[in-house]
């Protein structure tokens, strides 16, 4: 109990992570590739309040996030441009210039749906507070618990019927879109496919700059290269 009542060290100001955070470059960058990477965090990162088959879920959910947020953005100028191109043959990468903002828009549409999402899960930390904050009153701890575990249970609930209702509206979607402009569906999947690709190694990319940024500012003692690490966290 007490290793796991421990204060995160991700959480510390500088001057105590200085001194208490003794993990390597490889290590720390390990732990949150597996933490913050969706397709590592949902297979290799075991957490106590977020099973296997909710991640599997959430991923599933963002993999039909970008396949819609790209559809989306196939407006009737797009695709008549697309029909009138003069180019004689179009190449395999020939898409991607004209993907550019749709790959913006996806990465802005993930990030806010993200938060939305963090906001229906309990945070291990909550738990945590509250055994520390009533440990000495077994009763009260109890029915505190119990309150936070039936909130783990409704959240969960709720996180499992709007996944339900999402992918309904989103295969719909899809459906209509290919049926009413099939001559554009590769390029639909093509990008879509080339979106999900960039927003993961975006990620790696960002957990990555973190670790340096981490490295940095211990090495060079300096608190502002950690203050900017922990703002991208």
């Amino acid at each position: 109990m007490e290793e796991y009542f421990k204060p995160d060290l991700d959480e510390m100001e500088y001057d105590d992570a200085f001194k208490f955070d003794k993990r390597q470059f490889c290590e720390f960058y390990t732990e949150k590739l597996k933490e913050k990477q969706i397709i590592m965090d949902t297979f290799y990162h075991k957490e106590n309040f977020r099973p296997k088959s909710i991640k599997i879920i959430l991923l599933l959910l963002n993999i039909n996030l970008y396949f819609v947020i790209n559809a989306l953005f196939f407006n009737e100028e797009y695709i008549s441009q697309l029909y009138n191109s003069d180019e004689e043959e179009e190449t395999f990468f020939n898409f991607l210039p004209r993907s550019i903002n749709r790959f913006f828009y996806a990465t802005m549409v993930s990030y806010i749906i993200g938060i939305i999402i963090d906001c229906i899960f309990v945070e291990e930390k909550k738990i945590k507070r509250i055994f520390l904050r009533e440990k000495d009153q077994p009763l009260h701890l109890k029915y505190e618990i119990s309150i936070t575990i039936k909130g783990i249970k409704i959240g969960y609930s709720i996180f499992i019927l709007l996944c339900i209702f999402i992918s309904i509206i989103f295969w719909y979607y899809i459906s209509c879109f290919n049926n009413t402009y099939p001559g554009v569906r590769v390029e639909w999947i093509k990008s879509s496919i080339v979106i999900i690709i960039i927003m993961q190694i975006l990620s790696i990319l960002i957990i990555l700059l973190q670790a340096i940024l981490r490295s940095l500012s211990f090495h060079y003692k300096s608190e502002k290269l950690y203050k900017i690490k922990q703002f991208i966290s």
